[in-house]
């Protein structure tokens, strides 16, 4: 994963970032499986699935509380996009009090624990190419995590963030992200 090694350029979107991943994303799609999930270090830091920000939705194992939980940015791994940053934004506003936003760093370890313990709520990715897609399964080193949706289109949350994200591109509401500019006929 030479793309995200400490002192790299994970936190940029540069052409370095994705030509490296090119070889790994084909054999995964010969492998049945749709996109990569970058996990980083021997301790397997859930980092981007593909050139996407990684979301999981976990029960808190002291609290029992909903968290959306992503990678930070403090350590210049993943990219500070706008569609990452969006999705924060928009969850810590409308979903406050039902999910607390966490930005940490986690492991597939965690998220395979959250699986086996009933606190695996929902998954993500979230970027410029899939806007906003949900995953279904994680395989890890020949062990499948499914990993629940509310329906054949996603999670409740990812659903809930998409539908959300698109309304404000599309004008659809109004918001100080977004400005309508209507059409002159010709």
């Amino acid at each position: 994963m030479p793309h995200q090694a400490m002192g790299g350029f994970g936190f940029a979107k540069v052409g370095a970032n994705y030509g490296p991943s090119l070889q790994a994303t084909l054999e995964a799609k010969q492998r049945g499986f749709h996109q990569v999930l970058w996990l980083y270090g021997p301790e397997g830091y859930c980092t981007e699935a593909g050139a996407s920000n990684f979301f999981v939705v976990i029960k808190s194992r002291e609290t029992g509380n909903l968290q959306l939980v992503t990678a930070p940015l403090d350590d210049r791994l993943i990219l500070d996009g706008v569609t990452r940053r969006s999705i924060v934004q928009l969850a810590r506003e409308r979903l406050a009090g039902e999910v607390e936003v966490v930005e940490r760093r986690y492991t597939i370890g965690e998220v395979q624990e959250a699986h086996a313990e009933g606190r695996l709520v929902e998954a993500f990715a979230a970027g410029t190419a899939y806007f906003v897609a949900p995953v279904s399964l994680v395989h890890h080193r020949g062990q499948d995590i499914p990993v629940p949706m509310a329906s054949a289109e996603g999670g409740k949350y990812s659903l809930l963030l998409k539908s959300w994200i698109s309304n404000i591109m599309y004008g659809r509401e109004d918001h100080a992200w977004a400005v309508v500019v209507p059409e002159k006929a010709a």
